[in-house]
């Protein structure tokens, strides 16, 4: 009991910084960072085999918090951006198939 109770107090002092800078940076910081975490997980552990659309797409809304972070006069540059993105990729998806 002794050794895990010592083992828990340094656990606690390694993890206590992180915590606080967790704290501090605020969620449009910490949800973007925790979903790309858990996509890193689903990929690197085989869970996204074949079927990425729909193990991805819980994430990918904690993702668009990021956005937040784009500076104001290039948003909409950003948004016309992906619109042009989407339809290219689906202009091509559907003349390959």
């Amino acid at each position: 009991p002794g050794a895990a109770a010592s083992g828990w107090r340094a656990a606690g002092r390694l993890v206590a910084p992180a915590a606080a800078a967790v704290r501090t940076a605020g969620p449009t910081v910490v949800l973007p960072l925790a979903a790309v975490v858990a996509v890193l997980g689903a990929d690197l552990s085989g869970l996204s085999k074949a079927e990425v659309e729909r193990i991805w797409l819980p994430f990918i809304v904690w993702l668009l918090v990021a956005t937040a972070w784009l500076p104001a006069g290039s948003r909409r540059w950003w948004l016309a951006g992906q619109a042009a993105t989407a339809l290219a990729v689906n202009h091509l998806v559907w003349t390959v198939s």
